[in-house]
């Protein structure tokens, strides 16, 4: 593969990614702007590269683009931003304590300590009588099994308890099938970083990874069936991939100390099997975009390695001698950014690649913000990358069919902040794309889901809650019919609403019912939830498991 003037093409250097669990951010860098003309990228042999200046990174989050110039900007205004609420504690009754007698004589003494006996008791005994008897719960959630024991299974894991078998009395459609027994090693630092398994009728497994390991959980009774651990000589697992190949393997990163997490590895997750893990370069890589096809393990500021066994199959290299790449895997391709310093070359390009080889699907894209580069992946069928950085402010970039580029569109609407959008790297999705369409969930003072077009970049739709004390949570994928869902609470102790939303105006249609358990979290960012598109289960992984159940099961 070559560049556009027949010269070879870009390579790769130390990425700059979201930063890994506990790092904090390292500040973008300011390069200067300015270059000429671009030229493409190239995959290199097998090989390590160069170490070179890491390209300048972006957090995530809200961003008011530069006044002036033109993305297309979505129009009406939605107030976002998190509101979050803490449940008033509770107080009890004092209990008066009798004074202590004047003398020491020991009838005293004896009658007082007595008195004061009865006292207690009959002010308890009052308390008991005249508080009010609390209502039941209509809608009891069941809660884990507490303890039991585990023993050793084919893969190397372990078998849990069962999960709590308390029967769901509520009246809604979808009832708790089970909750999985909570992780007794998880902690409040145990994240979660990938799923899969659950959105096909022919799954056994729902399978769970955070920086704790990877756990499988039978969709039948909600047992686990296996677990792989961190490797020994690695301190925890950065990141996963989102996709899973035809032979159900996924990819994995590992943190092996000081937050480097160029180890990669491949696990089987119909097994429940790590099956190789290698050091993928003598650079240090921050959190790695990971993705996988039938012959790759896609690395997104690095290249590919061969699923079978870990070997390097292509690398980035530089269009000049200090360059840096910066890459989000996913699906089947790569979208990377570069930063040269080189006299004479275009500063910064984007460019699509094939992950398995490498070459250019794509015409390379000029970037003349400062620091402009890729952000991530939003979504692969089609393509839709999120920028950062531009002239104009971040933006969401659409490409078609044949990978050519759409018209950008703006992250930020006037009077409003911008859209908190997830990548393919995300574990949970704030955002689901069907055809042209982008349904993007807005969280603040009332939750809800807008609908925008990309071509255009306009609003289509925006609908919302009930009310503000009420959460609407948009579910990845679609039902057959290609209508994306959303889960609606109505208020504390009543079952939530799963429906349909018209990809023309947004109205609601109802496929049921589901009786929540207190404590689960509708809203946010704190559960992603999985449901076949015929809607015949519906599966939450709570992004953390160090206070709850990491998994429950609702069945029609």
């Amino acid at each position: 593969m070559t560049q556009l003037d027949g010269s070879a093409i870009p390579g790769q250097a130390a990425p700059v990614g979201p930063p890994p669990p506990a790092q904090p951010p390292a500040p973008p860098a300011q390069p200067p702007m300015g270059g000429a003309d671009y030229a493409a990228y190239a995959p290199t042999a097998v090989g390590g590269f160069p170490a070179q200046t890491p390209p300048p990174g972006a957090p995530i989050g809200p961003y008011d683009p530069v006044p002036g110039g033109g993305y297309a900007t979505p129009d009406a205004s939605q107030g976002y931003g998190y509101d979050y609420q803490q449940q008033a504690g509770y107080t009890y009754p004092g209990v008066p304590v009798p004074a202590a007698p004047k003398q020491r004589n020991p009838v005293m003494l004896w009658g007082g300590i007595i008195g004061g006996v009865l006292a207690i008791a009959i002010v308890i005994g009052l308390v008991v009588l005249l508080q009010p008897s609390p209502k039941p719960n209509p809608n009891p959630g069941p809660v884990a099994d507490s303890g039991g024991t585990s023993t050793s299974t084919s893969a190397g894991g372990t078998r849990g308890t069962t999960g709590s078998t308390t029967p769901d009395s509520s009246n809604a459609t979808y009832k708790i099938a089970w909750n999985t027994d909570k992780d007794p090693n998880a902690d409040s630092s145990s994240q979660l970083l990938g799923v899969w398994g659950s959105t096909s009728g022919s799954d056994s497994f729902a399978v769970r990874a955070d920086t704790t390991g990877i756990r499988a959980y039978n969709l039948a009774d909600g047992k686990q069936a296996w677990n792989v651990p961190v490797p020994s000589g690695s301190k925890e697992l950065c990141t996963a991939s989102r996709s899973r190949n035809a032979k159900n393997i996924i990819a994995v990163s590992f943190n092996t100390g000081d937050y480097d997490c160029s180890t990669i590895g491949a696990v089987d997750i119909a097994q429940g099997k790590l099956l190789w893990s290698v050091k993928a370069t003598p650079d240090k890589l921050s959190n790695p975009a990971l993705s996988v096809t039938d012959k790759v393990v896609a690395v997104g500021s690095l290249g590919a390695l061969n699923i079978d066994n870990g070997q390097s199959v292509w690398q980035f290299k530089g269009r000049g001698k200090d360059c840096s790449v910066y890459g989000a895997a996913a699906g089947s391709v790569i979208a990377a950014s570069d930063r040269c310093y080189d006299t004479g070359l275009q500063k910064s390009v984007l460019q699509v690649v094939n992950a398995e080889t490498g070459n250019p699907v794509s015409q390379a894209i000029p970037l003349n913000g400062q620091i402009e580069r890729i952000d991530a992946v939003i979504s692969t069928q089609p393509l839709v990358v999120l920028m950062s950085g531009g002239t104009n402010g971040d933006y969401i970039l659409p490409f078609d069919d044949s990978y050519k580029p759409g018209n950008p569109m703006s992250t930020k609407e006037a009077g409003s902040d911008s859209l908190r959008l997830s990548g393919q790297s995300d574990p949970v999705s704030n955002n689901v794309v069907v055809g042209k369409t982008l349904y993007v969930q807005i969280d603040g003072g009332k939750s809800g889901i807008n609908a925008y077009d990309l071509g255009t970049g306009k609003r289509l739709w925006a609908v919302s809650a009930p009310s503000s004390s009420d959460d609407m949570r948009l579910v990845p994928g679609t039902t057959k019919e290609g209508k994306v869902r959303a889960i609606v609470g109505q208020g504390y102790d009543k079952p939530a609403k799963l429906v349909a939303l018209s990809p023309n105006d947004g109205s609601m249609s109802d496929i049921g019912t589901m009786s929540m358990p207190n404590g689960l979290d509708i809203g946010m960012s704190m559960v992603q939830y999985f449901i076949p598109d015929d809607n015949s289960q519906v599966i939450a992984y709570r992004r953390n498991s160090g206070y709850a159940p990491p998994l429950t099961k609702w069945s029609k």
